[in-house]
Parts: C-alpha cells; sequence; structure tokens
C-alpha cells in the first residue's frame, strides 16, 4: 500500500509539473470590419517559434510553455495584436484593420505625402530591395524595379554610366538623363564633361561617389504631378535620393563585409593562330594570291586580358540618439578590380546625418557626404587600345614580348598587355555633397525651412604611354571642379477643418554652379621614368575653359482632399535660368491632378474581401529640360586661330536670343488597388508630347557655321505601367511575396527640321546607322538588310528597297529596319523565407528593341590580314547546297560581305536572372546567449548568372554605345558585357 500511495504521488507530481510547464490555448480569431472568423492568422508565441495558423473557421490550437505570456496575432492587412493570457486556457481575439497606409508617406518633391491620399505617379524603391547586394552605383538598383524606368548598363566598364529613360525620356537630342536629387539638393550631372571618353561614348556615372549603403529609398517622380514642381529640369523625370536618418533609442551598430569575384557574362570565340593561318592560306590561295610565311608563335590574347575579377567591400555604420538629436553615421570602403586587365575602382566615402531639436520651435539638420574615388581606367570600346577590343582584334600569332623577353610595339594594335603593365591611366575623384537646414514650427501647423546645400565636385586624371607605345611618350592631365551652392527656403501649412484639408507649399530657390576645365599636354620625354607632363619637351595643348550658371525660382502647391475621398493637387514653379536667351530666361511650368478614393465612398461595402484602397488619379501639367551644355544662345568665338601667323578668332555659335527649354507635356491616368487583402495593383496610362526640342539644326553653308541651336521637333512618348505587389502566403514559418512590374512604351517622332531622305521623311541622324526620322522612333536603325548567303551560288545576298535579292546593294536600298527602345521592360522578384532561411531571384527582362555590333565588321571579315576573326568565319561555303555562314572564299561578295547591313543587327529582347540570393539569419535564441549581437546573417548571392537571349544573338544584349546621348542607343563596338558576380557577405548588427 505504501509503495502504491509512492507511485501515485509521483505520478501527479510529474502531472503536476507537466501542466505547470506548459498549457493549450484555443480561441477564434475575428475581423473587427465584418465580425467574421478569420482563417490563415498566425499565431505565435512571443518570442519564439512556437505558434499555429487558424483554420477555415478562424479557430486556432497552440501548446504554450511555461512561463510565455503573450501571444501575437497577425495577418496581411491587419495589425498585429499581442494578448496578454490570463488564468483561462481559451482566448478569442478580434483584429483591427490595418489603416497604417493613412500613415505611410512617399517622398515627394520638397516634401512627403500620405501614399493613399497622393494623386502623384511615383514608385519607390526601399533599401531592403538591394540590401548586401553588390552594386557599384544606386542606378543598378533601380533596374527592373519600377515600371517604366528603363535602365540599361552601357557596358561592364567600372564606372561608367548607366543609361536610364523614364517613360521613354523627354528629349530628342539633348543630354536625356533624370535629375538626381540627394536630400534635397540637386546634383550637378555634368558627367560627359569630367573626363576624357578613353575611346568609348559613355560617360562617368554621376551616382559613383554616393554609397548605396546609405541609402534608405529611392523615388522616382514619373508625371506631370510629381515632375512640375521641378520645371525646367523635369522633363526626363526625377530621382529623389533620401539617404538614413537616426532614430531615438539605443544606439545600433550595423557592419556589412563582401568578397566575391567576377567574370565576363558573355565573350565572342576568335580564331586561334592555327585557324587563323590556314584561313588565310586557304583564302590567299584561292584567289592566286602571295601567301606570306606567318610567324609560327601563338598566343591567347582574350586570355590574356580577361582574369577574375575580385571585390571586397566594407560597410560601417551606427544609428541612434534620444527624443532631441537623433544621429546616422556611415563608412564604406571598396576596392574592386574589374575582369579585364587595367580596371580597378576603389571608393571610400563617410556620410553624416544629423538632426537636432532646439525646442518646440526650431529644429536644425545636417546631411552630409564625403567621398574619394581611385579608378584606374581602360579604353571602352571602339578603340584599339580597349583590352577587350585589342583581345579580340590583334593577330594570334603576334605576342606582347620580343625574342628579348621585353615588350614589344604590336603595331595597328595597341599592345594592351604593355599598357596595363607600363602605363598611367587614373582618375580620381573627390565630391562633397550635402545641406544644413533650421525649421521653424511658426504656430501650429505651419513650418518654415531654409535649407542650404552644396555639391562640390573635383575630377583630377593623368594619362601617360611610354616610349614603346608613342615613340618619345606622350602624356596628358586634366582637372576639372564643379561646384555648386543651392538655397532653397519652403513654407509648408497643413491643416484640417472637419471634413477639409488642405495643404500649402510656398517657395524660393536659388542655385549657381562654375565648371572649370582645365588640360596640359605633352609629347617626348627623355625617359620613361619622367610620368608627368612637365617633362615632356614638346608642349601640345594647354587650355583652360570656365562655365557658370545660375538658376533662380518660385515654386508653390496646394493639395486638398475632402472626407479622405476627393483630392486635388495644383502645382507651380517658374525658373529664370542663364542658360538661355535674353527673351527666354523665364520659364513657367505647372501640373493638376484630382483623385478619388472610391473605397472611402459610402456606396462601397468595405467589407468586401474583394477590393480595399481603391483608387483614381488623373493628371496633366508640363516640365522642361534644360540639359543642352553651356552659353548655347550666345553669339561666341572660338580662341587658337591662326591667321596669317598671329593669333585670331574664329566665329562658333550662332547667336540665339529666343532659345530656350524644351518642354514636355504630360497626361496621366491612374487606378490603383489593394486586392483580396494581399495584392497591391497600380495601373498608369500616359501621353507625354516634347515641343521645342532643342536640336542643332543644318545652317547655309554661305554663313560660315554648320549648325545652330534652334527650338524646333516634336516628339510623343505613350504608354501603360503596371506594377503589382503580392503577398501570396504568409504563414508561421514560410512566406512568399512577389513584386512585378512592366512598362510598355511606344517613341514617335512627331516632326523634324526639313532634312528629308529618300522617302522624304525629314530625319536626325543619330549615327551612321541610327536615326530619328518622322513618324517612327527616335532610336531607329536605318539599314540595308541582309538576305544570307545563297546556298546555290555561295554569295552574299541583301535586300533592295523593293524587297529584291541583289549582291551590289546601294546606299540607296536602306530602309526603316528596327529601333534601339523596347517594346515594354521590366522585372519579377519572388522572395520565399522559411524560418530562418531566406531566398530571393530577381529577373529584368527587355522585349522589342535591337542591337547593332559594329564590331561585327571586324570580326567577320575576308579582307584584311592586320586583324583576328571570328571562328564563325570558318564556316564558309564551299559547295552548291551548302547552308553556311559566310560566302565562298573566291565569291565576288567577299570584300563586301562585312559592310553595314542588319547582318550586325540583332535581336536585343532578352530576360535575365539578375539577381539570386540566399541567406540564414541566426535565431534570436542564439543572439540573446551571445549577448554581443542583434543580428547576424550569412547570405550568397549571384548576379547576371542566367540569360535567356536570341540564339543568334553574340555577345551580351545589355549594352548601349552612349550612357548619356537620346539618339544613341542599343550600339556596341566590342563594349564590355556586364559582370557575372558570386558574393559572399556577413552582415552583424551590434
Amino acid at each position: 500500500m505504501k509503495k502504491l500511495l509512492q507511485s501515485l504521488f509521483i505520478l501527479l507530481f510529474v502531472a503536476s509539473t507537466a501542466m505547470a510547464q506548459d498549457r493549450t490555448i484555443t480561441g477564434t480569431v475575428t475581423s473587427s470590419d465584418d465580425k467574421l472568423p478569420m482563417p490563415g492568422v498566425s499565431v505565435r508565441v512571443t518570442g519564439t517559434q512556437i505558434g499555429s495558423v487558424t483554420d477555415a473557421n478562424g479557430k486556432y490550437s497552440v501548446k504554450v510553455p511555461s512561463g510565455s505570456k503573450t501571444l501575437e496575432f497577425s495577418f496581411i492587412g491587419y495589425l498585429v495584436k499581442t494578448q496578454t493570457l490570463n488564468a483561462t486556457n481559451t482566448l478569442n481575439v478580434t483584429l483591427e484593420s490595418d489603416s497604417k497606409t493613412l500613415s505611410d508617406v512617399v517622398v515627394v518633391g520638397y516634401g512627403q505625402q500620405s501614399k493613399i491620399l497622393s494623386t502623384q505617379t511615383t514608385a519607390t524603391v526601399k533599401s531592403e530591395s538591394f540590401k548586401n547586394m553588390p552594386i557599384q552605383t544606386p542606378q543598378q538598383a533601380l533596374q527592373g524595379q519600377a515600371a517604366g524606368v528603363n535602365m540599361i548598363n552601357s557596358s561592364g566598364v567600372l564606372g561608367s554610366e548607366a543609361q536610364i529613360t523614364i517613360r521613354g525620356g523627354g528629349s530628342i537630342s539633348a543630354i536625356g538623363r533624370p535629375l538626381y536629387v540627394i536630400d534635397g539638393v540637386p546634383l550637378n550631372s555634368n558627367g560627359g564633361q569630367y573626363s576624357q571618353t578613353q575611346g568609348g561614348s559613355a560617360a562617368l556615372n554621376p551616382l559613383i561617389n554616393v554609397s548605396p549603403n546609405d541609402i534608405e529609398s529611392m523615388t522616382v517622380l514619373k508625371d506631370a504631378a510629381a515632375v512640375a514642381i521641378y520645371g525646367s529640369r523635369g522633363a526626363n523625370g526625377v530621382i529623389l535620393i533620401t539617404t538614413k536618418k537616426g532614430a531615438a533609442g539605443k544606439t545600433r551598430i550595423n557592419a556589412d563585409y563582401q568578397n566575391g569575384f567576377s567574370s565576363p557574362t558573355a565573350t565572342e570565340e576568335m580564331m586561334s593562330a592555327d585557324q587563323f593561318r590556314q584561313f588565310r592560306t586557304d583564302y590567299l590561295r584561292a584567289n592566286n594570291l602571295t601567301v606570306p610565311t606567318y610567324p609560327t608563335a601563338s598566343y591567347n590574347w582574350i586570355d590574356a586580358v580577361v582574369r577574375t575579377g575580385k571585390f571586397n567591400t566594407v560597410n560601417l555604420n551606427a544609428t541612434g540618439g534620444d527624443e532631441k538629436t537623433k544621429f546616422y553615421i556611415g563608412g564604406t570602403y571598396s576596392d574592386e578590380s574589374g575582369y579585364t586587365i587595367g580596371n580597378n575602382l576603389k571608393r571610400l566615402s563617410g556620410r553624416l546625418n544629423l538632426d537636432h531639436k532646439i525646442s518646440d520651435k526650431f529644429t536644425v539638420g545636417l546631411n552630409y557626404n564625403l567621398s574619394h574615388i581611385d579608378m584606374d581606367r581602360i579604353g571602352a570600346e571602339n578603340n584599339t587600345y580597349a583590352p577587350l577590343t585589342a583581345g579580340y582584334l590583334q593577330l594570334p600569332y603576334v605576342t606582347p614580348f620580343g625574342p628579348d623577353g621585353k615588350f614589344q610595339n604590336t603595331g595597328f594594335v595597341a599592345n594592351v598587355v604593355a599598357i596595363a603593365e607600363t602605363g598611367i591611366n587614373k582618375n580620381y575623384s573627390d565630391r562633397s555633397t550635402g545641406n544644413a537646414f533650421l525649421e521653424y514650427n511658426v504656430i501650429p501647423g505651419l513650418k518654415l525651412k531654409t535649407d542650404w546645400g552644396i555639391d562640390n565636385y573635383g575630377v583630377d586624371e593623368k594619362y601617360r604611354e611610354t616610349d614603346l607605345l608613342t615613340p618619345g611618350g606622350y602624356a596628358y592631365r586634366t582637372h576639372y571642379t564643379d561646384n555648386k551652392w543651392v538655397n532653397n527656403n519652403t513654407l509648408n501649412y497643413d491643416k484640417t477643418f472637419g471634413k477639409h484639408t488642405i495643404g500649402v507649399l510656398a517657395g524660393y530657390s536659388f542655385e549657381t554652379s562654375k565648371l572649370t576645365q582645365m588640360m596640359v599636354e605633352g609629347s617626348g620625354f627623355v625617359s620613361d621614368d619622367l610620368p608627368n607632363v612637365g617633362s615632356a619637351s614638346t608642349p601640345i595643348t594647354a587650355s583652360e575653359e570656365v562655365f557658370e550658371w545660375a538658376l533662380q525660382s518660385l515654386l508653390g502647391r496646394f493639395n486638398y482632399d475632402y472626407d479622405k475621398k476627393y483630392l486635388f493637387e495644383a502645382s507651380f514653379r517658374r525658373d529664370g535660368s542663364s542658360r538661355f536667351g535674353a527673351n527666354k530666361k523665364y520659364g513657367n511650368f505647372y501640373a493638376v491632378s484630382g483623385g478619388w478614393l472610391i473605397s472611402n465612398e459610402a456606396f462601397f461595402n468595405k467589407d468586401n474581401g474583394i477590393a480595399q484602397n481603391l483608387k483614381l488619379t488623373a493628371s496633366y501639367g508640363t516640365a522642361g529640360n534644360d540639359n543642352i551644355g553651356f552659353n548655347g544662345y550666345i553669339g561666341t568665338f572660338a580662341s587658337g586661330s591662326n591667321y596669317l601667323g598671329e593669333a585670331g578668332l574664329t566665329p562658333n555659335v550662332v547667336p540665339n536670343p529666343d532659345l530656350s527649354w524644351e518642354e514636355t507635356a504630360q497626361l496621366d491616368i491612374g487606378l490603383s488597388a489593394r486586392l483580396f487583402k494581399a495584392i497591391d495593383v497600380q495601373l498608369n496610362f500616359y501621353n507625354k508630347n516634347t515641343t521645342g526640342a532643342l536640336l542643332a539644326v543644318p545652317y547655309p553653308y554661305t554663313t560660315g557655321y554648320a549648325t545652330a541651336n534652334r527650338n524646333v521637333g516634336k516628339m510623343r512618348n505613350r504608354g501603360f505601367e503596371i506594377g503589382i505587389n503580392s503577398d501570396n502566403i504568409v504563414g508561421r514559418d514560410f512566406t512568399w511575396r512577389t513584386s512585378f512590374n512592366i512598362g510598355f512604351n511606344k517613341n514617335t517622332i512627331i516632326d523634324l527640321p526639313a532634312n528629308p531622305d529618300e522617302d522624304g521623311r525629314n530625319f536626325l541622324t543619330g549615327s551612321a546607322v541610327q536615326r530619328a526620322i518622322t513618324g517612327y522612333s527616335k532610336n531607329s536603325f536605318y539599314l540595308i538588310r541582309y538576305n544570307g548567303i545563297n546556298p546555290q551560288t555561295g554569295n552574299a545576298e541583301w535586300l533592295k528597297k523593293d524587297g529584291t535579292p541583289t549582291t551590289t546593294p546601294l546606299a540607296s536600298d536602306r530602309v526603316i529596319v528596327g529601333k534601339g527602345n523596347p517594346d515594354f521592360s521590366g522585372g519579377i522578384t519572388n522572395t520565399f523565407t522559411y524560418k530562418n532561411f531566406d531566398l530571393s531571384a530577381f529577373f529584368n527582362f527587355s522585349y522589342g528593341n535591337d542591337v547593332y555590333l559594329d564590331g561585327l565588321q571586324f570580326a567577320d571579315n575576308f579582307g584584311s590580314g592586320s586583324y583576328n576573326k571570328s571562328v564563325k568565319m570558318l564556316d564558309y561555303w564551299k559547295q552548291p547546297g551548302d547552308n553556311a555562314f559566310a560566302p565562298g572564299l573566291t565569291s565576288p561578295t567577299r570584300t563586301t560581305y562585312q559592310q553595314v547591313s542588319t547582318k550586325q543587327l540583332l535581336n536585343g529582347s532578352y530576360m535575365r536572372l539578375k539577381t539570386l540570393s540566399v541567406g540564414y539569419s541566426f535565431p534570436k535564441e542564439f543572439l540573446q546567449k551571445s549577448k554581443v549581437f542583434s543580428s547576424l546573417r550569412l547570405y550568397f548571392q549571384g548576379q547576371n548568372i542566367w540569360t535567356i537571349k536570341d540564339k543568334d544573338f553574340r555577345g551580351d544584349p545589355e549594352i548601349s554605345a552612349d550612357g548619356s546621348s537620346n539618339l544613341v542607343l542599343g550600339q556596341s563596338f566590342f563594349a564590355l558585357p556586364q559582370a557575372k558576380t558570386f558574393t559572399f557577405g556577413v552582415n552583424i548588427g551590434l
């Protein structure tokens, strides 16, 4: 009996202990909107991974460990609710609709607005979208992330500018890049004037000095309601960059380290030495020509110029503060070597953002960034000094070293290995940007803010060639400074009167900048050990140019909403610019927009599970483009002329006191909604008309001027955009979210100055193969059509204008055959999380655009034996019936086979796995035990790792010959392809 009582006692003790350790809580979750049960609600024990999900009837059951005191209930579209446990094991919960969208703000020109109440069309890319991505500059984070924003990396050269067009751009031939504004400071963007071209047409990237790690968000302003507030500079769109700010609370330190390597996404296969010798021998013999004695050496130049690129990046920042003072301090150091020899980039940058509340009335703040770039530059393309171009074209039996083992001069195609080893090609830049502000709360709702900003940019280039490449040696040194200061003064008033809410912005802005360009150049050095231009015996150039401009502006905006249902906005800006003629210095720009928040109407069933936050918007307005350089309206003279041995001046620019900015008028209609409490949809239609396009119009020969700057020409961009963000699955351990956007755009030239082609259509030349033509795209390719190799004759054939085959086409047989701008482009991102693991896959795509590969005129060429050929040339016609790549060795078309035609024009459509990221975040339990880390994540990323493209495309379709020109798009002369990169990283929070 005693043993039985002991056993029962032990059993009761164990049971009671088990009951004390955990218990099961059950209940039902309902919605506050319709009082109905909610299936799929996540129920989690606070601070643990223990949880459950409600069933179809809204019921749940979860086992709660001893000591746990609260449960968290969460569901998309509803506020997270934390419920304290009580003595009972039944807990019913009601979730409130998440109305945070009313407090969600979007950054707009000179302020912020409620996202749901805004009538502007914008797209925001937040830092989470590109966190830990190994990107060089912020523009890369925009690619494929915003509908209507088409970004093409001009080449894989480090530091080169990407080409960004927003809704097709707003200009025909003037610079078409958008306006970049960082924390309210519009950046100088004279990228093409900061550097020598180095054989490539892409300018330096205007954002190369900005660390992506310091960016909180980027907002793209697209419609007139958004860009009109920037007046004469808004026609090509505006990109607002907001940097990270401090937050009240414990100081948090975040460190991120990335290490990775890169390689080209695609290269052209060229002939080996044996293949080249045999090919040339067969060709010469077939045509009864003398066969020279070829050297027996062999060298792979592509292997010599392409290496494994490497990069290391360290980011460190701290954020914190209290209710009065908040700060953010960040620093970045990166060291990257590109996958081609000679191309390296080091960046060091630091940022300080500070806000201090002096009193209830006054707040002061500072945003400041300082950066230094140390870059080894290379020729980009269309230049035999460019590593990859030379690697393709150099004869494969020529070696970089002579019999004595020293570097040798390789003639027509430069010895790029020697250039990388012995020459100097440096670019240093220092940039300081920032602003300081004072904000005064005059009365409740009324704020006065004055803001002083700077953008001081200094670029120094040093170039030196040795005697091996240029007898006696050659050198130049350039120095550029572009110093801007800007003052913005704004008055903001926001007030709600019952159901009426108004917002008023009034402002005055003034900014001015001075660009100074100096260059010295010389040749003839006693020794290669003397690197400086001052050691040259023969001065060539000593030049200095100074350009100064100013912009004075008045601006205003009025917002009104009635009962959070009917929305109205009007904005106005008057700009006075020194860039334009005396008769046109001032211009007015405006926009009006309205919105209807249908879901807030009484007739709209708020309890429906289909649509929420349903909003219809419309806007119309104007903006301008002043990117035409400096002093284009003044009748200037060029100095340095020699007249009968005396110094003289030459007339250079035709005076035009009526020269003014281009103007783009835009209509936008949008519809947005949240569907099924899980899917955000944004639809927009737009129509943009540019008038008074800034063009260099041909001038009568007898005047002595080639062209004159005039406001002529009209263009239209019309398109449709779709943006979707979807929470597909949100469970206890697993989530799946999708972001998708696509933008359709049709560009049409409406009118150009009189300059008819063979068909009587006016045109404007962009390049030898691309032109703007009335009635067609501004990036139309105008070429002879290639028809292929006739399998019976072995002759290459082209098409006459009437479509009949010919072996002797004429220039008059050219027709419009394609365009450089796509029919549509966009991106899709899928993000998955499972417990502590995360995976993200981002694809971007472009469709309907063509790419002209000018380098194929050299690679696919019979005639010259002074440079290498593509291996495709080995597939030449030999007998009737052959479906060959190239004509027969004796074909009369062998000497014209390489002529400019659609043979070099390829389908540039593609889809690319741009980024694949896998990460693991250490659980909170582990971090709490460490007592050091607040967060710890390990991750691996790949970029540009898989591309779907046309089977006949040769190389990388993501290229463009010019990063800033509107008239040249989708052209390449052996441009460097994009880099395929693999990155390992660790992110540490302290």
